[in-house]
């Protein structure tokens, strides 16, 4: 699951936030979220348009390959206010992490789930989390992936 290293490496650069979700636990319902948006872990996706169209006053013809940007939407200033700032109490969050319509992963409710508890049982067994060493990313343009994240952690 690319989500975890994602949402440990927001926390881990983003410190304040991480205190914040050890100080009030209720925030997973919105920290979930927040956490997929800020990193994406799928950050482009291609589609073949099926019809003549127009997107954004660019004309796409049937046939024509379209990059869609999910980390780009998840970054829009005009649907997230401070899109650059982590939130965890962000809402609405209409992040397009899932995809949308159609192509909607059906696996998201899952992937929510696995990330909260794993995120709840790391946080409630530990008082401490930082680097160990710096992380490894995955070089894709499609997939923003780690292949190594060191941690260390002081447990209760």
């Amino acid at each position: 699951m690319g989500a975890l290293p994602g949402a440990m490496i927001a926390l881990l650069e983003h410190p304040e936030q991480l205190a914040r979700l050890r100080r009030d636990p209720a925030l997973f319902d919105t920290a979930v979220d927040e956490l997929l948006r800020w990193w994406t872990p799928v950050m482009v996706f291609r589609r073949t348009a099926t019809a003549d169209t127009t997107v954004a006053g660019a004309p796409v013809r049937a046939g024509d390959k379209v990059v869609v940007s999910f980390a780009s939407a998840n970054r829009d200033e005009r649907v997230f206010a401070d899109p650059d700032r982590l939130d965890l109490a962000r809402q609405p969050n209409p992040h397009l992490v899932f995809g949308y319509g159609p192509h909607f992963c059906l696996g998201a409710h899952l992937a929510r789930c696995q990330l909260r508890a794993l995120l709840e049982a790391l946080l409630s067994r530990t008082t401490s989390i930082g680097y160990a060493g710096p992380p490894a990313y995955l070089r894709s343009n499609f997939q923003r992936g780690v292949k190594r994240l060191p941690i260390h952690w002081k447990r209760r």
